[in-house]
């Protein structure tokens, strides 16, 4: 039989306790919490601690943990908390590169589903709004708070009782129910694995800085029918846009096709985890 090793939560720091547990409880399905501020900034955040508390009534719930580094708490906590209110949207693999640009730490006047590219879906109910690129969709009314504690990475559960249900045809099955494989949920692993409702793992690195977003690349190439919305969300993972260099196999290759062509090619490059010769094709083309 294999040896443990084992450990007592209270001789760890805590990045070791962090990643002992993340990594022991998954895989975990990661919601999009969207959250209004007071003053009317709307919030959108991902969480993998998340999930489904009750039938009757239909309860659900996050744990928005204080800031490891500052103690601060998060906007998605200090917003529900204020509003009583909340969506949760599933996150599926066609959104998670989109998802990936909202677990950067926004400050609490910034719009994600701008930075992200995503779209508001209106609620029915609640006046804050869901992810219209989800399948599913619930609103929520904030019923409880249980604050584990008031240190660094000290967790607080939000219960919501959920309202209302959104739930897109495509996700159904010939028998009228959600099949699993046409919904392909996204769910979180340690460090930086991910696991795949119908494929398995993957791996996506969180952003260690403030992407540039969705709404900072050029017009041309949001509008393009090559880009889709996970291809746009990659391409504005960067921190700042790339300065232009001469790259001469690039040169040699794309300078003599037109913008049309380079901007499909751009798009294959992105596609292929290749960033920064996109950005390189972008200056070929002259749309940057």
């Amino acid at each position: 039989m294999a040896k443990f090793r084992e450990y007592n939560p209270k001789e760890l720091e805590l990045k070791e306790k962090h990643h002992l547990l993340l990594s022991s409880v998954a895989p975990r399905p990661i919601g999009f919490a969207t959250s209004n501020s007071k003053d009317g900034h709307i919030n959108l955040a991902p969480f993998s601690f998340h999930n489904a508390f009750s039938s009757n009534p239909p309860m659900v719930g996050i744990s928005s943990a204080f800031s490891g580094r500052t103690g601060e708490a998060k906007n998605t906590l200090t917003n529900i908390l204020d509003t009583k209110e909340f969506t949760l949207s599933v996150v599926t693999f066609d959104i998670v590169e989109q998802m990936n640009i909202c677990a950067a730490e926004f400050g609490p006047d910034i719009d994600e589903f701008e930075k992200s590219g995503l779209t508001k879906h209106p609620s029915k109910i609640v006046s804050t709004p869901g992810v219209a690129e989800s399948p599913l969709i619930m609103e929520c009314k904030f019923t409880q708070h249980v604050q584990f504690s008031d240190q660094p990475a000290g967790g607080n559960l939000l219960l919501g009782e959920i309202v209302y249900f959104h739930a897109k045809d495509e996700a159904f099955d010939e028998s009228g129910k959600i099949d699993p494989s046409k919904v392909d949920q996204v769910a979180r692993m340690g460090y930086n694995w991910y696991s795949r409702a119908n494929q398995g793992l993957f791996e996506l690195t969180a952003p260690r800085y403030i992407p540039i977003g969705v709404d900072n690349l050029p017009q041309l190439v949001r509008d393009h029918p090559s880009f889709t919305g996970k291809l746009l969300a990659r391409l504005a993972s960067v921190e700042k846009v790339p300065k232009q260099d001469i790259i001469e196999d690039l040169t040699e290759t794309y300078s003599r096709l037109s913008a049309e062509d380079m901007l499909k090619i751009c798009a294959v490059l992105v596609e292929e985890g290749r960033i920064l010769e996109a950005w390189q094709v972008l200056y070929l083309a002259e749309i940057i």
